[in-house]
């Protein structure tokens, strides 16, 4: 008989831990400890579907989090879960629930067999939602925004992968608009606009990989979505296309953002190749260090010519310019690349790229 009632007291303790809710007592490491030096508390609850939810508590009695478990084993010695860890006896199946000490809800998630996804909310301690987007495999993917302590939102952008695409918009704390375009691949694409605190438009960029310029007829390219045109305006007989490069400290050491400035005027199809880009060269302040030949293939175009350089900004840094001229349908145009000295060397292939790029 001794056999048969060990295996039934046995049962007996089994199903009191499988069918109801059991407390265990852990320490500052989360490792399991007595209740009378315990520091945290988890308590276990059977809930549907053969899961289990697992609400942790602060010794005195302060919800920190509540997570729903599927087991992976028969058996799950809760007391060593923590030490152990959860990969071979349950994994996470369903909502998580992360509080603040004041009871507020600090992060929402849910889990499907151990991975992320569903709709993530995060809120301040005050109970202001925070930030509020969709995960798949542990990525953001889909509509991510953020809000300001007010309640209104300060972003609204869409991630696929952890990578901003698609639309983007973000806003003052009031409400207004205060830029508005896409990205592709993490990288703004297409037109982006910009508005003042009260509405008023104050820029519009166009991020595109090349550009036509009517008159002269000629194409130019940009190499990695970086650059964008900032500003097209005319100036007496000149038209000037202004484009800048975004970047980041691995590529910008200096923190200056490059440009590049087109400049068009009608001068004729008389004018030589010769006189116009030495008219245009002398009313530089750069000092011409060689002229870049033909023959090394950085540009195709025909008619064209250009200069490497150097000067002196305002406060006392050395640039890097590049000049191209050419003349395309009795339009001179020129090209002006300027760059922080330190920063070519990481631009160089940019460079490269923008020059072979200009074709008809």
């Amino acid at each position: 008989m001794r056999p048969h009632l060990l295996l039934f007291f046995s049962l007996m303790i089994f199903s009191s831990i499988s069918y109801g809710q059991k407390t265990v007592y852990f320490d500052d490491n989360w490792l399991s400890i007595e209740k009378a030096e315990a520091k945290y508390y988890s308590v276990i609850y059977p809930i549907s579907g053969g899961k289990y939810q697992v609400k942790d508590y602060t010794i005195s009695g302060t919800l920190l989090s509540e997570t729903d478990y599927l087991p992976k084993a028969d058996f799950i010695e809760w007391e060593r879960l923590y030490e152990e860890g959860f990969q071979d006896s349950a994994i996470e199946d369903g909502k998580c629930i992360e509080y603040f000490p004041n009871g507020n809800k600090k992060k929402q998630f849910s889990y499907t067999k151990g991975v992320q996804e569903g709709n993530i909310r995060l809120w301040t301690q005050d109970g202001k939602l925070l930030r509020d987007f969709i995960a798949q495999n542990k990525l953001a993917n889909g509509l991510y925004l953020e809000y300001y302590p007010n309640g209104k939102a300060s972003l609204s952008v869409n991630f696929k992968n952890d990578t901003l695409n698609g639309p983007a918009a973000y806003y003052y704390s009031n409400g207004a608009l205060s830029q508005k375009g896409s990205f592709k691949n993490g990288k703004k694409l297409g037109k982006w606009t910009y508005w003042a605190e009260n509405g008023d438009v104050i820029g519009i960029e166009t991020y595109r990989n090349s550009f036509f310029i009517e008159g002269p007829g000629i194409n130019i390219g940009f190499p990695k979505g970086n650059w964008c045109l900032e500003d097209q305006y005319k100036e007496g007989k000149l038209m000037n296309f202004v484009f800048s490069r975004t970047g980041d400290g691995k590529t910008l050491k200096s923190g200056v953002v490059p440009s590049c400035i087109l400049t068009l005027e009608y001068i004729g199809k008389e004018n030589t190749l010769l006189d116009y880009s030495s008219f245009k060269r002398r009313r530089l302040s750069v000092d011409i260090h060689k002229v870049i030949a033909k023959e090394q293939e950085l540009f195709s175009l025909e008619n064209s010519m250009g200069y490497l350089g150097s000067y002196i900004d305002d406060n006392k840094k050395k640039n890097t310019v590049v000049v191209f001229h050419t003349i395309q349908n009795g339009i001179g145009v020129e090209m002006i690349l300027d760059i922080r000295q330190e920063d070519y060397e990481s631009l160089k292939k940019e460079v490269v790229y923008i020059l072979r790029s200009i074709k008809k």
